[in-house]
C-alpha cells in the first residue's frame, strides 16, 4: 500500500500544476481513491480576483468623481484667501525676539551742537552735487580723514552684456572706518547713504541728490567716532548713484567677481558685516519716517530689525512711522465705504501690494536691497519731504540708538523672521499665516491633475476599441487591457514629456540667445524683447504641426502639465511668495495665461521704464526674474496654449 501512494505523489508530481491539489482517502480494501479538488478553488480565486478588480475600480471611479471638487475648493480657497490677508483675522502685533537688541535702552547724546555741524555739511553737499562724481568723492575723502577716519574712493564701471558693449553706469565711492577699541575688528556695521534718493526731485533744489542723507551721514561718523563704546567696527559709506555704486562696492568687499563690472580692488576693509543701515534724507525737514526693506528676488531682512527702527524712531525719535515711502494720511479712494474697517484693510493691502510688485519683478526698495543678497540684514530710513516738524535733530538720534542696539548683538539676526508681509509698521503675516494661499493653489493643482489623469484612464477603457467591455472581468482579460492602456498613453506621456522639455528648451536659448544681448540703454526700442515673446507665441501651433499628437492625446498632456505646475508653484512660494502666488493664480485661472501673454508683449511698449528697470536688475544687479520668466513662466504659458489648441483640432 505504501509502494502505490509513493507511486500516485510520483504521478502528482510530474503533472500539470493545475492538477496537484487532491483530496485522498483510503478504502476499506486498501485502495487510494483522489478526488480533484483544483477547478472549484479556481473558480473561487477567479470570483475574489473579479470582485477585487471591480472594488477597485469603483474606488477609482469615486476618487475620479470627488477629487475635482476637492481640487476646486482647493483653488477657490486659495484664491479667497489672498483678500483675506489684508485683514487683521490673520496678522499679529510685531513685537522683538532677540533680548540683546534691548531697542531703546540707552541714552542719546546727540544734541544742537551736532545738528549745526550737520547743516554745515549739507551746505557742502549741495555745493559738491556740481561736481564731477570723482572730485566731490575726493572732497569726501579729505573730510574723512581730517577728522581721523581712514578712508578710501572705490572707481567703478558697468557694461552691457551685449556684443557692443557700452557703459551702462559709472561712478566712484567712498568709504571709511572707524575702528571698534574693544575687539578685534571680526564684526561690523554698516551706516551709509547714496548719492541719489529714491524719490526724484525732492531735494531742496528739485533735483534728485540725497543731500541731507549724506551729511547725516558725514556728522554722524564725526560724532560716533568719539565713543569707546562700540564693540563693532562701523563702515561709514556714500556709494554713488543709487543702486550701483552699492552693488559694485558690495562685489568688490567680499572679493566677488562680475563678468560687465569693472571696479578697483577694497584695500580699506573690516571684518564681516552684520547689518546695514540707509539714510535717505532729500529735503531740509520730514513728516516721519518711512522703513524700507526689500531685497533683490524678494528677500528679506529678518523682521527684529524692522521692529527694532520703528520701535526706535516712535519712541526715542518721537516720529511717526511708516512702512514704504507713502504720506500718513495717503489717498483712500472715495468709490469705497468711508469705515475704520476699510480704511485699515485699504492701507494694509497697499502695503502688501507694494511688497508683491517688488518681490515679482526683483527689484530691491533702495540701496539697502543690495545688502541682502550677502545675508547681510539691513533697512533703509527715508524722511519723507515735508516742511517739518521733524530734521537732524530727530534723524540723528534714531540712528545713534539703532547703532547701539546693534552694537549689543551677540549674533547674527535670528531669532525672528525672515519671511513675512507687512500690515503696517505695528503688524506682520507670519509665514505660516500667508504661505497657505501659493499652498493652496498648489494642491489644488495637483489634485486636479490626478483627476484628469483619472478620466483619461476611464476614457481610454471605453474609447479603445481593440478591448472588449466584458461584463466579468478576468485576471488575463484585466492584463490584455492593461498591456493595451499601457502602450496607448505610453506614447502619449513620451509626446507630452518631450513638447514640455522642447517649450522650456525654447525659453532657454530665447533668453540666452536674444534677451540677454538687448543694450539697456536700446531695452524701450530694440525690437528683441517683444520679438521674442511672439515668436514664443507662434511656437505652439509650429509643434503641433511639425510633431502632430495622436487623438486624445490632451488627455494626458494637462495632467502631466497640471502636476509640474503644482510642484512649481508650491516650491517657488516659499523662496518667492510674490511670484508663487502670481505664478499659481495664473495657471489655476484658464483664460489668465493668454491675458497674460498678451499683456506682457503690450506691456513693452505701453511700460517702457518698467521695462528698462527689469533689464537693469538682470544686467545690473545680477536678479535672476527675468530668466525665470523667460526659461519657467513662459514655457509654462506656451504649454498652456499648446493644450487649447489640441482641445480645439479635437472639436474640429
Amino acid at each position: 500500500m505504501l509502494d502505490r501512494f509513493k507511486a500516485l505523489l510520483i504521478n502528482n508530481n510530474s503533472s500539470r500544476p493545475s492538477d496537484i491539489l487532491h483530496s485522498c482517502s483510503l478504502g476499506k480494501d486498501g485502495s487510494i481513491t483522489t478526488t480533484s479538488v483544483n477547478s472549484g478553488r479556481d473558480s473561487r480565486l477567479n470570483d475574489s480576483l473579479a470582485k477585487r478588480v471591480s472594488r477597485r475600480r469603483f474606488l477609482i471611479k469615486v476618487l475620479v468623481s470627488i477629487v475635482p471638487i476637492l481640487s476646486d475648493v482647493s483653488i477657490l480657497s486659495g484664491l479667497i484667501g489672498t483678500f483675506l490677508l489684508p485683514t487683521e483675522l490673520l496678522s499679529r502685533s510685531t513685537y522683538i525676539s532677540e533680548n540683546a537688541i534691548q531697542p531703546g535702552q540707552v541714552n542719546t547724546y546727540w544734541n544742537w551742537a551736532q545738528v549745526h555741524d550737520a547743516d554745515k555739511l549739507a551746505e557742502l553737499v549741495s555745493q559738491w552735487s556740481n561736481l564731477r562724481s570723482r572730485d566731490r568723492a575726493d572732497r569726501i575723502q579729505e573730510y574723512f580723514q581730517h577728522i581721523g577716519l581712514r578712508s578710501e574712493t572705490q572707481s567703478y564701471e558697468f557694461y552691457s552684456s551685449g556684443s557692443k558693449r557700452s557703459v551702462i553706469s559709472n561712478g566712484t565711492n567712498v568709504h571709511a572706518i572707524c575702528h571698534s577699541s574693544r575687539t578685534d575688528g571680526s564684526e561690523s556695521l554698516v551706516l551709509m547713504a547714496s548719492w541719489l534718493t529714491r524719490k526724484p526731485g525732492s531735494d531742496v533744489n528739485g533735483g534728485d541728490v540725497n543731500v541731507r542723507g549724506v551729511a547725516s551721514v558725514l556728522a554722524l561718523a564725526k560724532y560716533l567716532m568719539t565713543y569707546n563704546l562700540w564693540s563693532k567696527d562701523i563702515i561709514f559709506l556714500i556709494a554713488d548713484g543709487f543702486l550701483d555704486g552699492t552693488h559694485a562696492w558690495l562685489k568688490s568687499y567680499h572679493g566677488i567677481a562680475q563678468s560687465n563690472l569693472q571696479t578697483q580692488q577694497l584695500d580699506l576693509q573690516s571684518g564681516p558685516i552684520w547689518a546695514a543701515l540707509n539714510i535717505d534724507y532729500p529735503f531740509h525737514s520730514f513728516s516721519h519716517l518711512a522703513i524700507e526693506y526689500e531685497g533683490i528676488n524678494g528677500q528679506l531682512p529678518n523682521l527684529d530689525f524692522i521692529n527694532t527702527a520703528a520701535h526706535i524712531a516712535r519712541w526715542t525719535g518721537t516720529s511717526p512711522v511708516t512702512i514704504h515711502a507713502e504720506s500718513l494720511v495717503p489717498q483712500y479712494p472715495s468709490l469705497l465705504p468711508s469705515s475704520e474697517f476699510f480704511r485699515k484693510y485699504y492701507q494694509a493691502a497697499r502695503t502688501i501690494g507694494i511688497q508683491m510688485v517688488r518681490g515679482i519683478s526683483g527689484s530691491p526698495s533702495g540701496p539697502e536691497g543690495i545688502f541682502t543678497t550677502y545675508r547681510i540684514d539691513a533697512i533703509g530710513l527715508f524722511a519723507y519731504p515735508a516742511e517739518g516738524p521733524h530734521g537732524f535733530y530727530t534723524m540723528g538720534k534714531v540712528v545713534e540708538s539703532t547703532l547701539r542696539s546693534l552694537n549689543n548683538l551677540l549674533e547674527r539676526f535670528h531669532q525672528s523672521f525672515f519671511l513675512y508681509l507687512m500690515h503696517s509698521e505695528g503688524s506682520f503675516l507670519s509665514v505660516g499665516m500667508y504661505l497657505i494661499v501659493p499652498l493652496l493653489i498648489g494642491v489644488g493643482l495637483t489634485l486636479k491633475g490626478l483627476s484628469m489623469w483619472g478620466r483619461g484612464e476611464v476614457a481610454d477603457q471605453v474609447l479603445d476599441p481593440s478591448i472588449k467591455n466584458d461584463k466579468v472581468h478576468l485576471p488575463n482579460q484585466d492584463l490584455k487591457r492593461k498591456n493595451v492602456l499601457v502602450k496607448n498613453r505610453g506614447g502619449m506621456i513620451i509626446w507630452s514629456l518631450r513638447v514640455i522639455f522642447i517649450t522650456h528648451l525654447l525659453g532657454i536659448i530665447t533668453f540666452w540667445g536674444i534677451v540677454r544681448s538687448v543694450q539697456l540703454n536700446e531695452a524701450q526700442s530694440s525690437w528683441k524683447p517683444l520679438g521674442s515673446i511672439i515668436l514664443l507665441l507662434c511656437s505652439p501651433a509650429v509643434i503641433i504641426n511639425v510633431d502632430p499628437p495622436a487623438k486624445h492625446t490632451e488627455t494626458v498632456f494637462e495632467p502631466i502639465r497640471l502636476l509640474l505646475a503644482g510642484c512649481l508653484v508650491s516650491v517657488v512660494s516659499v523662496l518667492n511668495f510674490p511670484i508663487g502666488t502670481a505664478l499659481g493664480m495664473s495657471v489655476a485661472t484658464s483664460w489668465t495665461p493668454v491675458v497674460g501673454l498678451l499683456i506682457g508683449a503690450v506691456g513693452f511698449g505701453v511700460l517702457p521704464d518698467w521695462i528698462r528697470g527689469i533689464f537693469y536688475n538682470e544686467q545690473v544687479l545680477e536678479s535672476w526674474i527675468l530668466g525665470f520668466g523667460f526659461i519657467i513662466v513662459l514655457p509654462m504659458f506656451l504649454q498652456s496654449l499648446i493644450y487649447w489648441l489640441m482641445k480645439l483640432n479635437r472639436k474640429n
